[in-house]
């Protein structure tokens, strides 16, 4: 009689343990943005809300966990990883969101550079780099320039509203005026576009090509225009002014620039020549 051989021991897989560490610290870095949805609105109506997170960084968040699920060969591991792995944990305890937006960074520049290209983790770090965009950079870069980048704004709103800007301060001659605060500014969520065209390329293991940057930047284009054009109906219906900035109008057109930037993105992908459905 021959005994069945053993099954040889199953090693811990490198993608899975990463992709499980970078949805720690992406919740350590939305921790304020859920906990004021909350404050502000209920549980209820934050969760219809989606906790005032935008559905793209969702669905990045969901595209490393696919990434990491994928049936391939299993991704060595590093000499170094134990210790990212250790300051991911530090990072995650820490009540600082800008220290977990931060370990985005870091684990996913870590995974882009010590793993091997094509493989799960390196797709799942260059993922994590676009949502450091949006976690750490874009924030950081409106904090230094934000005087300049919130008159960006403002003028824009003028120019669509039929009026004048100065500073971060717009409206139409002889009507009231209004000001662009760093939440009310477009480019909170410009990085968004960025961040739906990486994940689509790695989910899809697509070639970051020319007609995605392009889609890309379109899609920024198209994110300046939507909140020009609500923040100019402001300045001509004054009246509307607690329905388009923290009301369901708000809400509308939040949905309006992610629909239209899935609209872009999602064609630019779905044209790629080496794009195939699954």
């Amino acid at each position: 009689m021959i005994a069945a051989a053993a099954d040889p021991p199953r090693r811990i897989d490198r993608d899975s343990v990463f992709a499980a560490a970078l949805l720690i610290v992406i919740a350590a870095a939305l921790t304020t943005r859920v906990g004021a949805a909350v404050a502000h609105h209920g549980l209820l109506t934050a969760f219809t809300e989606l906790f005032g997170i935008s559905a793209i960084v969702w669905f990045a968040a969901f595209a490393i966990c696919a990434i990491a699920r994928e049936d391939r060969a299993r991704s060595p591991w590093h000499r170094g990883d134990a210790a990212v792995l250790a300051a991911i944990v530090v990072a995650a305890l820490l009540p600082l969101p800008a220290l977990g937006a931060a370990a985005v960074f870091g684990t996913g520049a870590w995974l882009a550079w010590r793993s091997e290209p094509g493989s799960g983790t390196r797709r799942i770090g260059l993922v994590a780099l676009a949502l450091s965009a949006h976690l750490l950079w874009g924030p950081l870069i409106l904090k230094l320039l934000g005087s300049e980048l919130l008159a960006f704004d403002a003028a824009i709103a003028a120019l669509f509203a039929g009026g004048g800007a100065e500073g971060n301060v717009f409206g139409q001659a002889g009507s009231q005026a209004f000001a662009v605060g760093q939440n009310c500014s477009s480019l909170t969520n410009l990085s968004l576009a960025a961040v739906l065209a990486v994940t689509l390329a790695q989910l899809f293991e697509l070639r970051f090509d020319r007609r995605l940057v392009v889609a890309a930047l379109l899609a920024m284009l198209a994110t300046v225009a939507v909140n020009g054009t609500r923040l100019a109906t402001i300045a001509r219906r004054p009246e509307l002014y607690d329905y388009l900035h923290s009301g369901a109008g708000m809400m509308l057109f939040g949905w309006a620039s992610l629909l239209v930037t899935a609209a872009i993105v999602g064609t630019a992908v779905a044209r790629h020549p080496d794009f195939a459905p699954r």
